[in-house]
């Protein structure tokens, strides 16, 4: 798949709109925020922001991406950093679905990476096997449906509970600007958690908190574009009735305009006629 998110230029305020470059720094900040100790893998890292901004704060960090030209750009964008920032991030092209044997790592990003899968779990295998025990595994990932070609996967809290908890416990999940960001600990034994209760309630208050705040949204926006509508409805039917007028007045202007063609047509018939002002 080609990469089209350009999270760098977003990061730096110079695509999309502010609330893009809004959302864009706070996922980033985010995860950055929750990595641990020093070995961090990026999968996806796209164009390798997030590695270097890991890598300013003194990680050890390895991008890998699909992309050869992500790859590219994100090696380009290192190459302006200090040297020792330079000396902290590797970039590459790997495939996250293949097994490595790099490793272990303390943290491995996830951003935006799962929900272009359709079976993400084969990539969690593979990042819980990476993963130094008790490492961290981060993840970010729309929340709801987020309408692109390459989606492949719709999450809510409790899909991504349902998809982690076979490999992490999980530590925190929030949503932040219609993204599920996620943090869990690696299990020391794969199982699946039995169901609990309390989670389960702390989930679906976690999905109806932000439905209903995004349902709040579109219908202020519905009322807003009703609002819009009725205006230039408005604004139609009132220059429809000035068209009227216009088309009045100006089929009275054609009705005076052919009466005087017909008055000067009946002038000129008495002027040619003998003995009535004519020419003999």
């Amino acid at each position: 798949m080609v990469n089209e998110d350009q999270v760098n230029q977003r990061y730096y305020g110079k695509a999309g709109s502010s609330a893009s470059h809004e959302a864009t720094r706070a996922r980033i900040h985010w995860m950055c925020r929750h990595a641990r100790r020093k070995r961090v893998l990026d999968v996806g890292c796209s164009q390798g922001i997030a590695s270097i901004l890991l890598g300013r704060e003194g990680y050890e960090v390895l991008g890998i991406d699909l992309e050869d030209e992500a790859i590219r750009y994100a090696r380009a964008e290192l190459a302006k950093e200090p040297a020792i920032v330079r000396s902290n991030v590797r970039f590459m092209t790997a495939d996250a679905t293949k097994p490595h044997d790099w490793g272990p790592f303390d943290t491995v990003l996830l951003g935006e990476v799962l929900e272009h899968f359709t079976q993400p779990e084969r990539v969690l295998a593979n990042v819980s096997g990476w993963l130094a025990d008790g490492g961290v595994c981060i993840i970010t990932v729309p929340f709801g449906l987020h309408a692109f070609h390459d989606h492949k996967q719709t999450f809510y809290a409790g899909r991504l509970a349902e998809l982690t908890d076979p490999y992490f416990d999980e530590l925190t999940m929030e949503v932040h600007h219609r993204y599920l960001c996620y943090a869990g600990r690696k299990r020391s034994l794969r199982f699946r958690r039995p169901d609990n209760a309390d989670r389960l309630k702390r989930l679906i208050r976690l999905d109806e908190e932000h439905f209903l705040a995004y349902e709040r949204q579109y219908q202020q926006g519905a009322g807003k574009m009703r609002g819009m509508i009725q205006s230039q409805n408005a604004r139609i039917q009132a220059l429809e009735e000035q068209l009227k007028q216009k088309d009045g007045r100006i089929e009275g202007l054609i009705r005076q305009l052919r009466d005087l063609q017909r008055q000067l047509a009946e002038a000129r018939k008495k002027r040619s006629e003998p003995g009535k002002g004519g020419r003999t």
